[in-house]
């Protein structure tokens, strides 16, 4: 993405990632919501990286449900959805490219996200859990079948995880949260992304 100078250019180019009018109206309404609640036009100046973020975020959901106006009323679980307190895997600061960016995007396009992360997340609008995902057991609580969609990432790269676990229990990590995903998707339910191949 080519980095605008002002923040209202960067939402303006996010907006056009829609597919069709409708798709860029939709997601310019959420952006603009973003921004409003969560700074994300001055974010992504500070923080060009930002936006390259919440493109693969509307390109994922854009390829899983085919269009950002199917996720309305959508289930969808965050893994690892980042937090307010999270910080930079490089320079160990606090760092707006792992807060909630997936959660927020899915509550302003009228789903229902769930997330999920060990960080605060005290001020956010979605329904979240406090979990530490190394832990054996972390997701049991979550009921059977209750997502129409479920996604992870970047849960590996976390300084979080890789100062409170290391790397010795990551095999173990990844193996049960692919069978969390299995078991806590709908029928027909939509792996968004996982990393637990990664």
């Amino acid at each position: 993405m080519t980095a605008p100078k002002r923040p209202e250019s960067y939402l303006v180019t996010l907006a056009d990632l829609g597919r069709d009018p409708d798709e860029v109206a939709l997601l310019a309404r959420a952006l603009a919501a973003l921004d409003a609640k969560h700074a994300l036009g001055p974010k992504i100046l500070a923080e060009p990286h930002v936006a390259e973020i919440i493109e693969e975020f509307v390109t994922r959901l854009q390829r899983s449900f085919g269009s950002l106006a199917a996720v309305r009323g959508k289930r969808i679980l965050d893994i690892a959805c980042g937090s307010n307190s999270s910080r930079s895997p490089t320079t160990g600061r606090r760092t707006a490219q792992f807060e909630p960016w997936m959660c927020r995007l899915l509550l302003q396009l009228g789903a229902e996200p769930v997330g999920v992360d060990l960080g605060d997340l005290d001020a956010e609008a979605f329904e979240h859990y406090a979990l530490d995902l190394g832990v054996a057991g972390a997701l049991d609580a979550l009921p059977s079948a209750s997502f129409d969609a479920v996604q992870d990432s970047r849960l590996f790269g976390s300084p979080e995880f890789r100062e409170r676990h290391g790397t010795a229990n990551a095999d173990r990590v990844r193996r049960e949260i692919s069978q969390q995903e299995r078991r806590l998707l709908k029928p027909g339910g939509i792996l968004i992304h996982s990393d637990v191949d990664g």
